[in-house]
């Protein structure tokens, strides 16, 4: 085989700059399990699941299978026509949501289930009676993709920063955070009322009249798998029906027994006007997204012509695609998939809990199932996060790699989610690597004072 890697500067990778990456480059050439290999033979445990999707494992036979029978049927349908996969797909999303869901709109990623989402609420409020609602209601350090409005309702300034102005009509409010409120309270359901509080009021002082719809992650991975204090997704569930805003749900991430539930929305018990969901819902066998549409706004695009939703995208509804979602569904709910991903969850948060107390570094351990992370810190009494210079996440997520390892990292945090298939040895291979990576970054930045009990 010729060597790839003299050519990867042809293409670009997302959030990478391809400079840097040249220099060090990442070309993965198979998959089996939990791992996956590099085209000079090096294996690693795919701790992140390829970015959250592989949720079934790589090299499952029972979807490459799927995929290949639907590639001998037919590739791509007529625009103005349905597949069998795609019927079979939405009537089965609608069978595994609750009973008010009714109908479903696809996708091919999640940043397009997302915008959609955010156009159905504002065409949803005019063809209501309610033209004037227009803004989206989203959170700082959230991320919800990377198209127009997408991007806009996105809380991190360092993505929108280079295609800045968007369209008007997004505002945000303060992340969720219960390791670090600062909407006061001193427990986690006063912290969660005074955060929910905050929401109360930007929609209040916006004027109710003019905003369409809150998005928000049930985990918010960007901002550090920041799990909302008890009762803020409830709480929000109420303000939108005080106000007559929708309530959306962006479940790319955490759909599909990532968290230990089918949908993580089930934590809560509570249910959204619409939830979008990606990545898990085909294991990463073809790109598939879709939104999910409670029967309330499903009627509102009902009727005659010009009220169908305006929008749409060329690979929506592939029927390659709609095959591997129906096919790693049945994976998922049928072979153990959903149970074995909670179960080894929690082993592995109880793990993750016992290296917090021999690093200091560690100053939170959360999530939920196979969606957890660490928060690391310079003090844990005053919890305070190391210089953005020190890049100790990157730093830890660079040294895993060596060992054999691929987790994902920002300056202060680091994520975990391997495919739900795990097992427990392989559970403990990976956050041993972990374990000894932290332990290297320690001693080179200088993190010497003793564990603190927690």
């Amino acid at each position: 085989m010729v060597d790839p890697r003299p050519s990867v500067r042809r293409s670009m990778l997302d959030f990478v700059q391809m400079r840097d990456f040249e220099r060090d480059p990442l070309v993965i050439e198979r998959g089996d399990g939990v791992r996956v290999w590099d085209t000079d033979g090096t294996a690693y445990i795919d701790g992140l699941s390829g970015i959250f999707v592989v949720n079934m494992g790589h090299g499952r036979r029972e979807i490459i299978d799927a995929v290949s029978a639907q590639l001998g049927k037919i590739a791509f349908a007529p625009q103005m026509a349905m597949s069998p996969p795609e019927i079979e797909l939405a009537e089965r999303l609608v069978a595994i949501s609750p009973p008010s869901f009714s109908q479903v709109k696809f996708h091919s990623g999640g940043s397009e289930a997302t915008e959609a989402a955010i156009k159905m609420a504002r065409q949803y409020h005019r063809q209501t009676g309610n033209p004037g609602k227009y803004k989206i209601v989203s959170h700082y350090r959230g991320y919800h993709g990377a198209t127009g409005h997408a991007l806009a309702a996105t809380g991190w300034p360092h993505l929108r920063a280079a295609f800045e102005p968007f369209a008007a009509g997004f505002v945000r409010v303060h992340t969720p955070d219960p390791y670090r409120p600062i909407a006061g309270g001193t427990t986690l359901d006063e912290i969660g009322v005074a955060y929910a509080r905050l929401v109360d009021e930007t929609i209040a002082l916006e004027g109710p009249s003019t905003v369409a719809a809150i998005i928000v992650e049930p985990i918010m991975m960007s901002a550090g798998i920041i799990v909302p204090p008890p009762g803020y997704l409830a709480a929000l569930r109420r303000i939108a029906d005080t106000f007559d805003v929708l309530l959306i749900f962006d479940e790319i991430i955490t759909g599909f027994g990532r968290t230990g539930k089918l949908f993580c929305r089930e934590h809560s018990g509570v249910l959204p006007d619409l939830f979008c969901v990606g990545k898990g819902v085909s294991g990463g066998y073809a790109p598939l997204s879709a939104v999910v549409l409670s029967e309330r706004v499903a009627d509102a695009f009902w009727g005659d012509p010009g009220a169908q939703f305006q929008a749409g995208h060329t690979f929506a509804g592939n029927p390659v695609a709609c095959a591997a979602g129906l096919a790693a569904i049945d994976v998922l709910l049928s072979c153990g998939v959903l149970e074995n991903g909670a179960a080894v969850g929690q082993y592995a948060k109880e793990r993750m809990r016992s290296m917090a107390e021999r690093h200091p570094s560690i100053g939170d351990v959360r999530g939920e199932g196979m969606f957890l992370g660490f928060e690391f810190v310079t003090d844990r009494s005053t919890r305070a996060r190391f210089p953005d210079s020190v890049t100790f996440g990157q730093r830890v997520q660079a040294e895993a790699r060596r060992r054999g390892l691929l987790v994902r990292a920002g300056g202060w945090f680091l994520a975990v989610g391997p495919p739900l298939t795990i097992t427990r040895s392989e559970m403990d291979e990976m956050l041993d690597i972990l374990d000894a990576s932290i332990s290297v970054v320690e001693r080179e930045v200088g993190v010497a004072e003793p564990a603190i009990a927690r």
